[in-house]
Formats: structure tokens, C-alpha cells, sequence
């Protein structure tokens, strides 16, 4: 008997509420599109993705705490930005600190 493969995890925090809910509703259906997309068409490197997602609340203070929690609990694969770029520059030092072992991609959605 075959066992399915581990699934890659990616975490991110959204503002699911707050005062950036709205625009991150967008973004959240974008993501979940994606996602079924590519596990519909038999997942990364043969594997299903899966998501690890936590609410910052717009409040850019709780996001070094949510990556943390994202690589040393949760343990996720890759860490990715979720929306808005004053919500993600706190998380940025410990992103470049733990580069080596936990890849990400942070997207910005202004300057």
C-alpha cells in the first residue's frame, strides 16, 4: 500500500480582521484558487499543498510572533507574505535570520 506524501506547508498571516480585512479577503480567495488549481493538478514536486494561515488582525506588532510560531511550531516548508506591506516589514529580520532553513517569498503591495 502507497501512502501519500507529505504535504508542503506554507504559512502566512492575513488581516482577516481589522481595518485590512477587506482588501485581504482578495487575497485569501487568490490563495485558496491557487491552491486548488495546483492540488488539482497533482501538487508541488508530486506533493499537496496546504496552508498554515493565521489572522494578524492588521495589527503589524503580532506578525514577528505569528512567523515565529509559522517556522518553530508549526514548522511550515515556506513562508510567504500574506497583504500589506506595514504588516509584513516587521516579520523581514527574522525572515533574513532564518533564511537558511525556512525558504520565503515576501511580496509588497506598495512602496
Amino acid at each position: 500500500m502507497t501512502t501519500a506524501p507529505a504535504p508542503i506547508r506554507i504559512g502566512y498571516c492575513l488581516s482577516l480582521t481589522g481595518s485590512l480585512a477587506d482588501n485581504s479577503r482578495s487575497a485569501r480567495l487568490a490563495h485558496e484558487i491557487w491552491r486548488e488549481d495546483v492540488n488539482g493538478r497533482g501538487g508541488l514536486l508530486g506533493r499537496p499543498v496546504e496552508f498554515v494561515r493565521y489572522d494578524d488582525q492588521g495589527n503589524a506588532d503580532l506578525v514577528p510572533g505569528i512567523y515565529e510560531r509559522l517556522t518553530d511550531e508549526d514548522k511550515v516548508d515556506l513562508v510567504i507574505g500574506g497583504y500589506g506591506t506595514n504588516t509584513l516589514l516587521p516579520a523581514m529580520p527574522l525572515m533574513v535570520e532564518r533564511e537558511p532553513t525556512t525558504r520565503f517569498s515576501i511580496r509588497t503591495t506598495s512602496p
